[in-house]
Protein backbone atom coordinates (compact mmCIF):
# COMPACT_ATOMS: atom_id res chain seq x y z
CA UNK A 1 0.00 0.00 0.00
CA UNK A 2 1.25 3.47 -0.82
CA UNK A 3 1.91 5.84 2.07
CA UNK A 4 -0.91 8.16 1.00
CA UNK A 5 -4.10 6.11 0.73
CA UNK A 6 -7.66 6.64 -0.33
CA UNK A 7 -10.33 5.84 2.23
CA UNK A 8 -13.61 4.55 0.75
CA UNK A 9 -16.79 4.45 2.80
CA UNK A 10 -19.85 2.55 1.58
CA UNK A 11 -17.67 0.07 -0.32
CA UNK A 12 -20.19 -2.76 0.18
CA UNK A 13 -22.95 -0.86 -1.63
CA UNK A 14 -23.93 -0.87 -5.28
CA UNK A 15 -21.75 2.09 -6.27
CA UNK A 16 -18.99 1.19 -3.83
CA UNK A 17 -18.65 -2.31 -5.26
CA UNK A 18 -18.31 -0.89 -8.78
CA UNK A 19 -15.68 1.57 -7.52
CA UNK A 20 -13.63 -1.19 -5.90
CA UNK A 21 -13.80 -3.27 -9.09
CA UNK A 22 -12.16 -0.41 -10.97
CA UNK A 23 -9.59 0.37 -8.29
CA UNK A 24 -8.46 -3.26 -8.05
CA UNK A 25 -6.78 -2.76 -11.41
CA UNK A 26 -4.63 0.09 -10.10
CA UNK A 27 -1.83 0.37 -7.58
CA UNK A 28 -3.75 2.90 -5.52
CA UNK A 29 -3.40 2.34 -1.79
CA UNK A 30 -6.83 1.72 -0.30
CA UNK A 31 -8.56 1.63 3.04
CA UNK A 32 -12.19 0.57 3.43
CA UNK A 33 -14.33 1.89 6.25
CA UNK A 34 -17.62 0.42 7.45
CA UNK A 35 -19.47 -1.25 10.27
CA UNK A 36 -18.42 -4.75 9.14
CA UNK A 37 -15.34 -6.09 7.33
CA UNK A 38 -15.88 -6.51 3.60
CA UNK A 39 -15.10 -9.90 2.06
CA UNK A 40 -13.30 -8.91 -1.13
CA UNK A 41 -11.71 -12.25 -2.01
CA UNK A 42 -8.18 -10.93 -2.46
CA UNK A 43 -4.88 -12.31 -1.22
CA UNK A 44 -3.99 -8.88 0.14
CA UNK A 45 -7.29 -7.09 0.71
CA UNK A 46 -7.52 -3.36 1.42
CA UNK A 47 -7.15 -2.41 5.06
CA UNK A 48 -10.50 -2.36 6.87
CA UNK A 49 -11.38 0.33 9.41
CA UNK A 50 -14.40 0.14 11.69
CA UNK A 51 -16.71 3.10 11.08
CA UNK A 52 -20.16 3.94 12.44
CA UNK A 53 -21.36 7.27 11.09
CA UNK A 54 -24.01 7.44 13.82
CA UNK A 55 -21.40 7.17 16.57
CA UNK A 56 -20.74 10.36 18.58
CA UNK A 57 -17.03 10.24 17.75
CA UNK A 58 -15.07 9.06 14.71
CA UNK A 59 -11.35 8.34 14.62
CA UNK A 60 -9.32 7.49 11.54
CA UNK A 61 -5.70 6.34 11.22
CA UNK A 62 -3.00 8.55 9.79
CA UNK A 63 -1.86 8.14 6.21
CA UNK A 64 -5.12 9.01 4.47
CA UNK A 65 -4.77 11.47 1.60
CA UNK A 66 -8.28 11.39 0.11
CA UNK A 67 -11.69 10.32 1.39
CA UNK A 68 -14.36 9.07 -0.99
CA UNK A 69 -17.51 9.18 1.09
CA UNK A 70 -20.22 6.99 -0.43
CA UNK A 71 -21.89 5.62 2.70
CA UNK A 72 -25.32 6.82 3.74
CA UNK A 73 -28.68 5.86 5.19
CA UNK A 74 -31.49 5.36 2.66
CA UNK A 75 -34.06 3.26 4.51
CA UNK A 76 -34.47 4.33 8.14
CA UNK A 77 -35.79 7.90 8.30
CA UNK A 78 -34.98 8.08 12.01
CA UNK A 79 -31.27 7.70 11.21
CA UNK A 80 -31.01 9.75 8.04
CA UNK A 81 -30.10 13.09 9.58
CA UNK A 82 -27.68 11.56 12.07
CA UNK A 83 -25.85 9.55 9.40
CA UNK A 84 -26.18 11.58 6.19
CA UNK A 85 -25.77 14.99 7.82
CA UNK A 86 -24.05 14.92 11.20
CA UNK A 87 -22.09 11.75 10.51
CA UNK A 88 -20.70 13.22 7.29
CA UNK A 89 -19.57 16.33 9.18
CA UNK A 90 -17.87 14.23 11.86
CA UNK A 91 -16.14 12.22 9.15
CA UNK A 92 -14.66 15.36 7.59
CA UNK A 93 -13.21 16.44 10.93
CA UNK A 94 -11.81 12.95 11.54
CA UNK A 95 -10.27 12.92 8.06
CA UNK A 96 -8.63 16.28 8.71
CA UNK A 97 -7.10 14.99 11.94
CA UNK A 98 -5.79 11.99 9.96
CA UNK A 99 -4.06 14.34 7.51
CA UNK A 100 -6.43 14.05 4.54
CA UNK A 101 -6.25 16.85 1.97
CA UNK A 102 -9.26 16.05 -0.23
CA UNK A 103 -12.83 14.96 0.47
CA UNK A 104 -15.11 13.60 -2.28
CA UNK A 105 -18.71 13.50 -1.13
CA UNK A 106 -21.38 11.49 -2.94
CA UNK A 107 -24.74 13.23 -2.68
CA UNK A 108 -27.83 13.12 -4.93
CA UNK A 109 -29.77 15.25 -7.39
CA UNK A 110 -32.61 14.81 -4.91
CA UNK A 111 -31.28 17.83 -3.03
CA UNK A 112 -32.85 20.07 -5.70
CA UNK A 113 -36.34 18.70 -5.11
CA UNK A 114 -37.13 19.45 -8.74
CA UNK A 115 -40.69 18.65 -9.89
CA UNK A 116 -41.29 16.56 -13.00
CA UNK A 117 -41.65 19.53 -15.38
CA UNK A 118 -38.76 21.68 -14.16
CA UNK A 119 -36.95 21.72 -17.50
CA UNK A 120 -33.15 21.72 -17.45
CA UNK A 121 -31.70 21.57 -13.92
CA UNK A 122 -28.06 22.41 -13.27
CA UNK A 123 -25.91 23.16 -10.23
CA UNK A 124 -27.15 26.76 -10.01
CA UNK A 125 -30.69 25.69 -9.12
CA UNK A 126 -31.87 26.40 -5.58
CA UNK A 127 -32.13 23.40 -3.26
CA UNK A 128 -35.69 22.58 -2.20
CA UNK A 129 -35.53 19.01 -0.88
CA UNK A 130 -38.91 17.38 -0.34
CA UNK A 131 -38.54 14.23 1.76
CA UNK A 132 -36.45 13.16 4.75
CA UNK A 133 -33.75 11.55 2.63
CA UNK A 134 -33.35 14.57 0.37
CA UNK A 135 -33.27 16.94 3.35
CA UNK A 136 -30.59 14.86 5.07
CA UNK A 137 -28.45 14.77 1.93
CA UNK A 138 -28.85 18.51 1.45
CA UNK A 139 -27.85 19.20 5.05
CA UNK A 140 -24.95 16.78 4.61
CA UNK A 141 -23.69 18.65 1.56
CA UNK A 142 -23.73 21.97 3.42
CA UNK A 143 -22.04 20.49 6.48
CA UNK A 144 -19.32 18.82 4.41
CA UNK A 145 -18.52 22.03 2.57
CA UNK A 146 -18.44 23.99 5.82
CA UNK A 147 -16.20 21.52 7.66
CA UNK A 148 -13.88 21.11 4.65
CA UNK A 149 -13.46 24.90 4.47
CA UNK A 150 -12.77 25.08 8.21
CA UNK A 151 -10.14 22.34 7.89
CA UNK A 152 -8.56 23.69 4.68
CA UNK A 153 -9.50 20.54 2.75
CA UNK A 154 -10.47 20.46 -0.90
CA UNK A 155 -14.08 19.40 -1.35
CA UNK A 156 -15.80 17.95 -4.40
CA UNK A 157 -19.50 17.07 -4.19
CA UNK A 158 -20.95 14.72 -6.80
CA UNK A 159 -24.73 14.50 -7.32
CA UNK A 160 -25.73 11.43 -9.34
CA UNK A 161 -29.23 10.87 -10.71
CA UNK A 162 -30.76 7.38 -10.89
CA UNK A 163 -27.80 4.99 -10.91
CA UNK A 164 -28.34 1.77 -12.85
CA UNK A 165 -26.35 -1.30 -13.81
CA UNK A 166 -26.50 -5.03 -13.31
CA UNK A 167 -26.71 -6.12 -9.69
CA UNK A 168 -27.37 -9.40 -7.93
CA UNK A 169 -29.69 -7.58 -5.52
CA UNK A 170 -31.75 -5.44 -7.91
CA UNK A 171 -33.09 -5.60 -11.45
CA UNK A 172 -33.27 -2.00 -12.72
CA UNK A 173 -35.55 -1.41 -15.72
CA UNK A 174 -36.58 -5.09 -15.83
CA UNK A 175 -40.29 -4.28 -15.63
CA UNK A 176 -39.95 -1.74 -18.44
CA UNK A 177 -37.98 -4.19 -20.58
CA UNK A 178 -40.68 -6.84 -20.12
CA UNK A 179 -43.44 -4.41 -21.12
CA UNK A 180 -41.56 -3.49 -24.30
CA UNK A 181 -40.94 -7.17 -25.05
CA UNK A 182 -44.68 -7.94 -24.78
CA UNK A 183 -45.67 -4.98 -26.93
CA UNK A 184 -47.57 -3.32 -24.08
CA UNK A 185 -45.53 -0.12 -23.83
CA UNK A 186 -47.38 3.16 -24.44
CA UNK A 187 -46.41 6.82 -24.36
CA UNK A 188 -48.72 9.26 -22.59
CA UNK A 189 -49.44 12.89 -23.39
CA UNK A 190 -47.93 15.20 -25.98
CA UNK A 191 -44.72 16.43 -24.34
CA UNK A 192 -41.36 14.80 -25.03
CA UNK A 193 -40.48 12.87 -21.84
CA UNK A 194 -36.90 12.50 -20.63
CA UNK A 195 -35.20 9.91 -18.42
CA UNK A 196 -32.39 10.62 -15.98
CA UNK A 197 -30.13 7.60 -15.61
CA UNK A 198 -26.40 7.15 -15.26
CA UNK A 199 -24.48 3.90 -15.36
CA UNK A 200 -22.87 2.71 -12.14
CA UNK A 201 -19.51 2.33 -13.90
CA UNK A 202 -19.64 5.96 -14.96
CA UNK A 203 -20.39 7.03 -11.39
CA UNK A 204 -17.37 5.02 -10.23
CA UNK A 205 -15.30 6.73 -12.89
CA UNK A 206 -16.56 10.14 -11.83
CA UNK A 207 -15.54 9.42 -8.23
CA UNK A 208 -12.03 8.49 -9.33
CA UNK A 209 -11.78 11.58 -11.53
CA UNK A 210 -12.82 13.74 -8.59
CA UNK A 211 -10.32 12.07 -6.27
CA UNK A 212 -7.50 12.67 -8.74
CA UNK A 213 -8.48 16.17 -9.77
CA UNK A 214 -6.22 19.03 -8.83
CA UNK A 215 -9.21 21.33 -8.76
CA UNK A 216 -10.82 23.93 -6.60
CA UNK A 217 -13.90 23.06 -4.59
CA UNK A 218 -16.81 22.26 -6.87
CA UNK A 219 -20.18 20.54 -7.13
CA UNK A 220 -21.13 18.47 -10.17
CA UNK A 221 -24.27 16.66 -11.23
CA UNK A 222 -23.50 13.18 -12.61
CA UNK A 223 -26.15 12.25 -15.17
CA UNK A 224 -26.63 11.20 -18.79
CA UNK A 225 -30.19 12.29 -19.70
CA UNK A 226 -31.84 11.11 -22.91
CA UNK A 227 -35.34 11.35 -24.39
CA UNK A 228 -37.49 8.41 -23.33
CA UNK A 229 -38.14 7.32 -26.90
CA UNK A 230 -34.40 6.99 -27.48
CA UNK A 231 -33.93 4.68 -24.51
CA UNK A 232 -36.99 2.63 -25.49
CA UNK A 233 -35.49 2.33 -28.97
CA UNK A 234 -32.30 0.80 -27.52
CA UNK A 235 -34.37 -1.68 -25.51
CA UNK A 236 -36.47 -2.66 -28.53
CA UNK A 237 -33.38 -3.07 -30.68
CA UNK A 238 -31.77 -5.43 -28.18
CA UNK A 239 -35.02 -7.40 -27.93
CA UNK A 240 -35.28 -7.53 -31.74
CA UNK A 241 -38.82 -6.09 -31.67
CA UNK A 242 -40.33 -3.06 -33.36
CA UNK A 243 -39.98 0.08 -31.26
CA UNK A 244 -43.34 1.08 -29.75
CA UNK A 245 -44.92 4.23 -31.13
CA UNK A 246 -48.48 4.23 -29.75
CA UNK A 247 -49.38 7.20 -27.59
CA UNK A 248 -52.41 7.52 -25.34
CA UNK A 249 -53.86 10.74 -23.89
CA UNK A 250 -52.48 11.76 -20.52
CA UNK A 251 -55.96 11.40 -19.03
CA UNK A 252 -55.89 7.67 -19.78
CA UNK A 253 -52.55 7.34 -17.99
CA UNK A 254 -53.91 9.30 -15.03
CA UNK A 255 -56.85 6.90 -14.81
CA UNK A 256 -54.58 3.85 -14.90
CA UNK A 257 -52.34 5.41 -12.26
CA UNK A 258 -55.32 6.09 -10.00
CA UNK A 259 -56.44 2.47 -10.40
CA UNK A 260 -52.93 1.32 -9.52
CA UNK A 261 -52.89 3.46 -6.40
CA UNK A 262 -56.29 2.11 -5.35
CA UNK A 263 -55.13 -1.45 -5.95
CA UNK A 264 -52.04 -0.79 -3.84
CA UNK A 265 -54.13 0.40 -0.89
CA UNK A 266 -56.75 -2.36 -1.20
CA UNK A 267 -54.60 -5.33 -2.18
CA UNK A 268 -51.39 -4.28 -0.45
CA UNK A 269 -49.22 -4.96 -3.47
CA UNK A 270 -47.87 -3.12 -6.47
CA UNK A 271 -49.80 -3.32 -9.74
CA UNK A 272 -48.21 -2.93 -13.20
CA UNK A 273 -49.13 0.77 -13.39
CA UNK A 274 -48.87 3.36 -10.63
CA UNK A 275 -48.65 7.13 -10.12
CA UNK A 276 -44.86 6.76 -9.88
CA UNK A 277 -44.73 4.93 -13.21
CA UNK A 278 -46.85 7.62 -14.89
CA UNK A 279 -44.53 10.30 -13.53
CA UNK A 280 -41.52 8.47 -14.94
CA UNK A 281 -43.16 8.14 -18.35
CA UNK A 282 -44.20 11.80 -18.57
CA UNK A 283 -41.26 13.54 -16.84
CA UNK A 284 -39.70 16.42 -18.76
CA UNK A 285 -37.12 17.41 -16.13
CA UNK A 286 -33.53 16.65 -17.08
CA UNK A 287 -30.45 17.08 -14.93
CA UNK A 288 -27.50 18.62 -16.76
CA UNK A 289 -24.47 16.40 -16.19
CA UNK A 290 -22.07 18.41 -18.38
CA UNK A 291 -20.32 20.48 -15.69
CA UNK A 292 -18.17 17.54 -14.59
CA UNK A 293 -16.80 17.30 -18.14
CA UNK A 294 -15.91 20.99 -18.24
CA UNK A 295 -14.47 21.20 -14.74
CA UNK A 296 -12.88 17.78 -14.18
CA UNK A 297 -12.39 16.57 -17.74
CA UNK A 298 -14.61 13.53 -17.15
CA UNK A 299 -16.30 12.21 -20.27
CA UNK A 300 -18.66 9.37 -19.20
CA UNK A 301 -16.61 6.64 -20.91
CA UNK A 302 -19.30 3.94 -20.65
CA UNK A 303 -22.37 6.00 -21.47
CA UNK A 304 -26.03 5.33 -20.85
CA UNK A 305 -26.69 3.56 -24.15
CA UNK A 306 -24.10 0.86 -23.44
CA UNK A 307 -25.41 0.53 -19.89
CA UNK A 308 -29.02 0.02 -21.02
CA UNK A 309 -28.10 -2.35 -23.82
CA UNK A 310 -25.92 -4.42 -21.48
CA UNK A 311 -28.77 -4.70 -18.99
CA UNK A 312 -31.19 -5.93 -21.65
CA UNK A 313 -28.69 -8.49 -22.95
CA UNK A 314 -28.08 -9.70 -19.41
CA UNK A 315 -31.79 -10.12 -18.74
CA UNK A 316 -32.19 -12.04 -21.98
CA UNK A 317 -29.29 -14.35 -21.18
CA UNK A 318 -30.82 -15.04 -17.76
CA UNK A 319 -34.19 -15.87 -19.32
CA UNK A 320 -35.96 -12.99 -17.57
CA UNK A 321 -37.49 -11.65 -20.79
Amino acid sequence: MSSAAWLVTGASGFIGSALLNVLRGTNQGLMIAGRRPLAVGEATPPRWIGLDLAAPAIDLPAGIETVLHLAGEKRDEALMDEVNHRGAARLVDAAARAGARRFVHLSSVGVYGAPKHAGLVDERRAHRPINAYERSKDAGERAVRERCAANAMRCIVLQPSNVIGWSAQARPLLGLVRIVAKGWFRYFGRDEPWVNYVGVDDVAGALIAAARADHKDTTCIVNTPVPLHQMIGWVADELAVSPPRASWPYSVGAGLAAAGALGRSVLGRELPFSPERLQELTNTTRYDGSAISRELGFGYPHGIEATVRTLVRRYRSEGRV
